[in-house]
């Protein structure tokens, strides 16, 4: 199976699976299995196809970049979506992520500094995040919901590894965990839920950001000893139980 073929077949059935699994099983708990590495671990393993194993590593740095700055849109998204509809709300809160990769870009932290910080800003966020508005959660949906998140993610991720090697790993890096299934996410609840259930969805998934970014942090060390096939299940297994940990305390 060719790559591109790969991308266009792999994508598109995660979206949809992670959609059913948010209907099925609500909001907060939709938004923590969205955390899940399912679109920046297809990046990660298409630029280790494409670009080599070294690039792949070094993007990683750069990730831990990108989620410091996934935490800033996630609060700020759920912040003004109680003022605001889902527009001015998106593109104030691609503002605050695009400040925030920068700066932390430019200060250039250690990747063991970054994923310090992204644990104490998680924990910091949550313990500040929007109390969700007493309202009715909606259960309106558009006729052809799961495809336009289908092509919306694909035709991301095809940008992104088609300009790997323009961007160089830093950059692709940074941009792997750009809100992409998260600002489909919030946009859909949000228009179709409204501000509640976006909330919910926005502080289930960034419940989800540790066990995700312990996922990407492990790929700075394993991939340099190991397969990628191991370096990713060990990966993948280590965030579903610190995925399932966290939904259980979040139910408490």
């Amino acid at each position: 199976m060719s790559i591109l073929l790969l991308k266009v077949t792999l994508m598109p059935s995660v979206i949809a699976l992670v959609t059913l699994a948010a209907r099925k099983w609500g909001n907060q708990l939709g938004g923590l299995i969205g955390s899940m590495p399912w679109i920046a671990g297809p990046i990660l393993l298409f630029f280790i196809l494409e670009q080599g194993k070294d690039f792949g590593i070094h993007s990683i740095q750069g990730s831990m970049t990108g989620i410091l700055a996934l935490i800033a849109f996630c609060y700020s998204y759920a912040t003004f979506s109680r003022n605001f509809t889902w527009f001015p709300t998106l593109m104030l809160s691609y503002g605050l992520y695009t400040v925030t990769a920068v700066w932390f870009n430019y200060i250039q932290l250690s990747i063991g500094m970054s994923y310090g910080l992204v644990m104490a800003l998680v924990f910091l966020s949550l313990w500040a995040f929007p109390t969700p508005p007493i309202q009715p959660i909606k259960a309106r949906r558009l006729p052809f919901e799961i495809p336009i998140r289908m092509l919306v993610a694909t035709l991301f991720v095809l940008l992104i590894t088609g300009l790997a090697r323009i961007l160089g790993p830093t950059w692709s890096g940074i941009l792997t965990p750009f809100p992409i299934l998260t600002s489909i996410l919030a946009i859909f609840s949000h228009t179709l839920q409204g501000s509640r259930a976006t909330i919910m969805t926005l502080r289930g998934l960034v419940m989800g950001l540790p066990g995700f970014t312990t996922f990407l942090f492990l790929q700075a060390f394993l991939l340099e000893h190991c397969s990628v096939a191991v370096a990713f299940g060990v990966g993948f297994v280590l965030n579903a139980f610190i995925n399932l940990t966290a939904s259980r305390i979040g139910n408490v």
